[in-house]
């Protein structure tokens, strides 16, 4: 099955399974910075909630401190790249999910 077989739910499904599934952080790591980057409830430890939560917020506002803080906990600057890009996904699943039911309600306006 090729990109264009597949709708909306089957490639966020898909997105999220593989940001979950690759990487050098924990997998549980991982599905947790992604939800809390798309504005779920904190199940992170910091510094990792921290960084997830200004991604989610307000992302031009992440601070070199944040990032420090987050390579230093993960170990190294791939584990840290992990947790900003699974964030990243996160947020943008987020937004994405608001303008893909924003479009399905122009079908219900009255003309």
């Amino acid at each position: 099955m090729d990109g264009s077989e597949l709708n909306y739910q089957d490639r966020r499904a898909l997105l999220s399974e593989k940001v979950i599934e690759l990487g050098v952080n924990e997998p549980s790591l991982r599905a947790g910075v992604m939800a809390r980057g798309a504005g779920g409830a904190a199940g992170v430890a910091e510094p990792y909630n921290a960084l997830s939560r200004q991604i989610a917020e307000a992302s031009y506002q992440v601070t070199d401190d944040q990032v420090k803080a987050v390579r230093m906990a993960a170990g190294s600057d791939k584990a840290a790249f992990e947790i900003v890009f699974a964030a990243s996904v996160g947020a943008g699943l987020a937004r994405w999910d608001a303008a893909f039911r924003a479009i399905e309600g122009l079908d219900d306006a009255s003309a």
